[in-house]
């Protein structure tokens, strides 16, 4: 696919390729719109009003920077990518056309005259939309079971005994109290539940543990509804024990655990795969303490965090004996698990995020190299003129009008 200046709002060329091919400005302002929008959306999300400040800082940089530079990246690969799948001679199908098609036609509905107002074309968005389904595409030509650099059912399997931690956790909270001696007794009071449970703790097997989660859960919940209706003015003391918080707070951070539907569907270790269809939806209600974390995938700053640091501590653990820890926030009583008695399983279920989490950096790789070949070279004229500002002043006019 060539990339051309027709078609276009604004016809100056953004970058060039190959010793001339010219890509369209929209392309390039579309990417900048984009992200500038993903922003917006944060900000609303965070703080109620969908305002952005450009001179805020945003990676060790200014905003207005950031957003240029992922601009000038994703369409530089945007360029490799289109390039790659046509030299490849793949093709993409009916259905992948029409759903990019559909995607135009609502982009367009909601927001076809601020898309002009920008410099955007059709054409500039579908050349985008396209790149963004040839870049899946291509990922799955490389490493999908039937690629060429395929990886096998086998290879992720071992991905996960290799790189995750599984355990189940009870989790304490530390006082909050702003009085040190307040907070020294209430914890002492805390450190005692938590020696407490590690007895009852003792000789359990890892999926006996799950009853005593549910016990200490059951009776945090009860001593915080009493800590709550003999408190005057309707709130819980600091300090009170509150139940222990559920998976959906600590699962990993690269695979998120199946929904409860998935999980109705297969049994767990302890249940007889004969259960009646009152038995699934028993279970399918029940919460999953299993926690997988992707360990050996993560980078130094997730180790660090509490939970990075949690998952280091237990993976040195003995399988399946409780053991005591703790952090600035919780006491923690937790049980390793044996990784390879789910990790077949749960390959299989996070399929898609596991294959991401492998290859993702090695196909990035491909794709910078990719960029190399093609010799791109921007229009220095056009990246000064398409600046952050020029699109977020476009969009307030255009609303503001």
């Amino acid at each position: 696919m060539m990339f051309t200046m027709s078609g276009c709002s604004d016809t100056r060329y953004v970058m060039t390729y190959k010793g001339g091919e010219k890509v369209n400005a929209g392309v390039y302002i579309y990417n900048l719109y984009s992200e500038m929008s993903y922003e917006l959306t944060m900000s609303y999300y965070t703080t109620g009003q969908a305002i952005i400040d450009l001179d805020s800082d945003k990676d060790g940089q200014k905003l207005r920077d950031y957003l240029v530079e992922q601009a000038r990246k994703n369409t530089k690969e945007c360029i490799a990518i289109t390039y790659k799948f046509d030299e490849l001679g793949l093709e993409l199908t009916d259905e992948e056309l029409k759903s990019i098609n559909d995607n135009i036609k609502s982009i367009w509905d909601a927001s076809g005259d601020l898309m002009e107002e920008e410099g955007i074309s059709k054409e500039s968005i579908r050349t985008v939309l396209k790149a963004q389904t040839m870049r899946t595409r291509l990922f799955d030509y490389y490493y999908a079971a039937d690629g060429v650099e395929a990886v096998t059912d086998a290879d992720m399997k071992k991905y996960v005994e290799d790189n995750y931690v599984r355990y189940k956790a009870i989790r304490i909270q530390k006082s909050n109290a702003e009085d040190s001696a307040e907070a020294e007794k209430e914890n002492k009071e805390n450190e005692a539940i938590r020696d407490e449970y590690l007895a009852k703790a003792e000789g359990l097997s890892y999926e006996e543990f799950d009853d005593l989660i549910k016990e200490y859960n059951e009776y945090a919940a009860a001593k915080l509804e009493e800590a709550t209706s003999s408190d005057e003015d309707g709130t819980a003391e600091d300090g009170v024990v509150g139940p222990m918080p559920s998976t959906d707070t600590v699962t990993e951070v690269d695979a998120p655990e199946d929904s409860a539907a998935d999980e109705a569907e297969t049994p767990s270790e302890n249940e007889g795969s004969d259960e009646t269809a009152t038995d699934s939806e028993d279970a399918a209600e029940e919460p999953n303490n299993d926690t997988m974390y992707d360990l050996g995938g993560q980078g130094e700053e997730a180790k660090n965090t509490d939970e990075g640091k949690l998952a280091t501590f237990i993976k040195g653990l003995e399988i399946g004996k409780a053991t005591a820890h703790e952090d600035d926030g919780f006491y923690y009583i937790v049980m390793k698990g044996d990784i390879t008695e789910n990790s077949e399983q749960y390959a299989s279920d996070n399929h898609d995020t596991l294959l991401q989490n492998m290859k993702g950096d090695e196909f990035q790789g491909k794709i910078d190299s990719w960029i190399e070949e093609l010799d791109i070279k921007e229009n220095s004229d056009a990246i000064k003129k398409y600046t952050a500002q020029v699109v977020y002043d476009k969009q307030n006019d255009f609303y503001n009008k």
